[in-house]
């Protein structure tokens, strides 16, 4: 008999809670509970001394995993690990992932919002009347884009703009191994000295301290004028203000950002008064899917303890390693 053939599970999600509840409900050995929340776990907060063996769920604040004394497994909805040395994740937990979820979906968003751009759509669809046979569109054909990440999605994309007849540039940590789905892969070290030659620049890079600001000031400054920029990757990737200040300079033709410094955007947030910016409300994950594709993620994963295997989804050791020493500066 496995350690892993009956869990008490917590399903702690806004949103798609019962939507999992549904999809894993009478599955063999789990025994489930649901918190159906804006923040299903705070610190302090009262769970009538329930102590979950795994726990399914997004993204956490600081401190709400610090007491959840017996969890042994932790399976995230989504992709990002960084929020979770601040959360007070136990290193010894298991952590797995939803990571091959969304990739489509986000891949094609990312080039959804980087074609809205290209073709000059941004005004059509905001319902602005222009001048009849006139535009601004460029084609993305012939372009060349650099994307930021060479990991599921950052690949998606790249190879979905090769598809289009891109000249695609993959940005990876050392650029010392070819991405198959780019025409080139450079070396982070080297984006800023390349950057007068991008088209565009889309940013698919998870969070952490690696990669915090890797799209800066100095490289934004770079770009030529006509250069556009597209983000689905974690925001803090992201010099925000550098973004802002190039795009009401004129200095960059457009940009279109899936993710915020702070989410949901407040009301008088300066992004929505940023000529150029299009302001997505962090939704390319989206698809009717999803739920019954975490589900199944996460059974995957369990099918996988069961049997006595590493699990498909673990998040990488360097995450474990993050853990222990606490929150990332």
């Amino acid at each position: 008999m496995s350690d892993w053939d009956v869990l008490d599970v917590l399903v702690a999600h806004c949103g798609m809670a019962g939507q999992l509840l549904t999809a894993l409900d009478g599955q063999p050995g789990l025994r489930l509970r649901v918190l159906d929340t804006v923040e299903p776990l705070r610190p302090g907060g009262e769970l009538d001394g329930y102590r979950p063996d795994a726990l399914i769920g997004y993204q956490f604040g600081p401190g709400t995993l610090r007491d959840l004394a017996g969890l042994r497994w932790l399976h995230l909805t989504g992709t990002g690990v960084d929020h979770l040395p601040p959360a007070g994740l136990d290193p010894d937990v298991l952590v797995t992932t939803s990571s091959r979820v969304p990739v489509t979906a986000v891949a094609e968003y990312a080039v959804a919002g980087l074609l809205l751009l290209a073709k000059d759509l941004t005004g059509l669809a905001r319902g602005e009347r222009r001048a009849w046979f006139s535009s601004e569109a460029v084609q993305v054909a012939g372009s060349t884009v650099a994307v930021l990440g060479a990991g599921r999605i950052g690949r998606a994309v790249l190879a979905k703009l090769s598809a289009l007849g891109a000249h695609t540039v993959a940005v990876t940590r050392y650029g010392d191994v070819p991405v198959v789905e780019a025409g080139r892969t450079i070396g982070m070290a080297r984006l800023a000295a390349e950057a007068a030659g991008f088209d565009a620049v889309v940013g698919c890079l998870p969070g952490g301290p690696e990669t915090a600001g890797a799209l800066g000031a100095q490289v934004l400054a770079a770009l030529p004028r006509h250069a556009r920029v597209v983000n689905v990757g974690r925001a803090s990737t992201l010099d925000t203000r550098a973004l802002y200040a190039a795009l009401r300079a004129g200095r960059l033709a457009g940009a279109f950002l899936d993710v915020h410094d702070v989410e949901p955007l407040p009301d008088d947030d300066e992004a929505w008064q940023v000529p150029g910016l299009v302001v997505s409300p962090h939704c390319a994950f989206r698809f009717p899917g999803e739920p019954a594709a975490v589900a199944a993620a996460f059974l995957d994963n369990l099918a996988d303890l069961r049997n006595g295997l590493d699990p498909r989804d673990r998040a990488s050791r360097t995450l474990q390693s993050q853990t222990s020493k606490g929150s990332p500066n």
